[in-house]
């Protein structure tokens, strides 16, 4: 199963044409987060649920979920936890695109992505506003990325997520700065701002153990 999950935020009007295209494979769900619900009504996308505080969603994306008879979940606004996470624990082990914004609010960007490299998320999660990628690699994993998508150059940013231990074994192959069975600790920004070599339609990155953030950014 692939779950796409929609949140509220800045994002991009061109994330409407990636949640599409992502929502064309079959079997999908597609779940919209509280204010998530506007930028699929204006783009005339039909969720599967709408779930959250409803404290974000405008009046007119509620009746366009309401008059297409979308599930609604409403949550109170004082809780444990946020609508996304909430969405997160709806999934079960499939491949799971978080589509929510990676600009704005910074707490809420973090908490995202700390979401999505968290070690009791299940399946393979990408979290994306349609532009950037983040890709979290936890434990024995690795990953493959298609660089044709992008229009331009990219950004590529290998972030170790977690203090308390280093990543270990981290092999790419196609970028420029390559690493083979290294060790990453977080906090220094030795494996920030990495590119593509020329050419390469893709790239890929591979660890041993520990919880790493693939990040792929347009270059501006």
């Amino acid at each position: 199963m692939r779950y796409i999950i929609v949140t509220g935020g800045p994002l991009p009007e061109s994330s409407a044409d990636y949640v599409k295209s992502l929502s064309s494979v079959e079997p999908s769900y597609l779940i919209a987060c509280d204010g998530g619900a506007d930028i699929l009504a204006r783009n005339n996308i039909i969720p599967d649920i709408l779930i959250g505080d409803m404290d974000s969603i405008s009046d007119e994306a509620m009746d366009f979920m309401v008059s297409n008879g979308v599930p609604v979940e409403k949550y109170p606004v004082e809780k444990d936890w946020t609508d996304t996470e909430i969405a997160l624990k709806k999934t079960e082990g499939g491949d799971v695109f978080l589509v929510c914004p990676l600009a704005g609010r910074i707490d809420h960007v973090i908490a995202n992505l700390q979401l999505i490299a968290s070690p009791d998320m299940r399946g393979k999660v990408i979290a994306t506003d349609g532009m950037s990628f983040c890709y979290p690699l936890k434990g024995a994993d690795s990953v493959k990325v298609d660089l044709k998508p992008f229009e331009g150059p990219v950004s590529v940013s290998l972030i170790p997520m977690d203090f308390s231990c280093a990543v270990t074994g981290v092999t790419t192959e196609g970028l420029y700065y390559p690493l083979e069975n290294h060790d990453l600790k977080a906090g220094p920004s030795f494996s920030f701002s990495n590119h593509p070599v020329d050419g390469a339609d893709s790239f890929s990155v591979a660890v041993k153990s520990g919880i790493l953030l693939v990040t792929v950014t347009p270059e501006v």
